[in-house]
């Protein structure tokens, strides 16, 4: 017997308050109605060199480019214990270096549309590391903290910044001078969580695996609305030992048309 659908699968309803309250009602896979993205690295492939109307160079496959510091790397990472299901790990040698990748830019938070974007992180050091990812406008540039910080003029950024656990966002459009929010959460060194962004049409907000943790409190002139930006992942490692390590299980994303 076959099944017809009168309307897009979407994700499990769920009631304000709950768990993962972001994903209700929404796509969970591409439709008229839903814009949905993900990538859980199970069939990674990252070349060393550039490859002709290829890949780019110490890319995963489908992104569009990476920023790598000296002594930096990306690298699918095979641990059974970890990357047995498809993982990539973002890795430093020295303080103050370290890596992101970044896709197109073919995203646009609209205003009275939903959006949201999710990674699954772990890292070994929750104190002396930069873990951020979002939307950008910045990509092709010299460090990969550029993207995220107050060089890239209009971004969307959640994760933990340098000297710190507790979750941080960061908005900003066209340089309007908004500053990071700290969060009510905390991530955990060497556990796995699921950051979210989520934009509602009107207001942006921080979930740390699946519960609130941050409501954007500064003006609406700061949310990047009518931009286009690129999806990015990255890393900086910010004390003097060296050898943080980012490890990435997924990014996946979903936009209301």
């Amino acid at each position: 017997m076959a099944t017809a659908f009168t309307s897009p699968i979407k994700h499990s309803p769920v009631g304000l308050g709950k768990d993962f309250a972001y994903r209700a009602g929404t796509g969970m896979v591409p439709s008229a109605e839903w814009n949905v993205f993900m990538d859980d690295f199970n069939l990674a492939f990252i070349p060393t060199t550039a490859i002709t109307n290829g890949p780019v160079a110490n890319t995963p496959g489908g992104w569009q480019g990476a920023i790598i510091d000296s002594g930096a790397t990306i690298a699918i990472n095979t641990t059974a214990a970890i990357g047995a299901n498809g993982v990539l790990t973002l890795a430093d040698a020295t303080a103050s270096e370290g890596a992101a990748f970044y896709g197109q830019k073919t995203i646009q938070l609209t205003s009275g549309k939903k959006f949201w974007m999710e990674a699954r992180i772990r890292t070994d050091d929750v104190t002396d590391n930069t873990v951020q990812f979002g939307l950008s406008g910045l990509t092709a540039v010299t460090n990969p903290e550029d993207i995220w910080t107050t060089t890239a003029d209009s971004l969307v950024a959640f994760g933990i910044l340098d000297g710190s656990a507790a979750v941080k966002m960061l908005a900003d459009k066209t340089n309007s001078g908004s500053t990071a929010e700290t969060g009510t959460k905390s991530m955990v060194a060497d556990t796995w969580h699921t950051l979210a962004i989520f934009y509602d049409g009107s207001k942006l907000f921080g979930y740390l695996d699946g519960q609130l943790a941050l409501s954007w409190a500064q003006a609406a002139t700061t949310i990047p609305t009518g931009v286009a930006l690129a999806p990015f992942v990255g890393h900086i490692n910010g004390n003097g030992a060296g050898g943080n390590v980012v490890v990435v299980d997924y990014v996946r994303w979903v936009s209301e048309r």
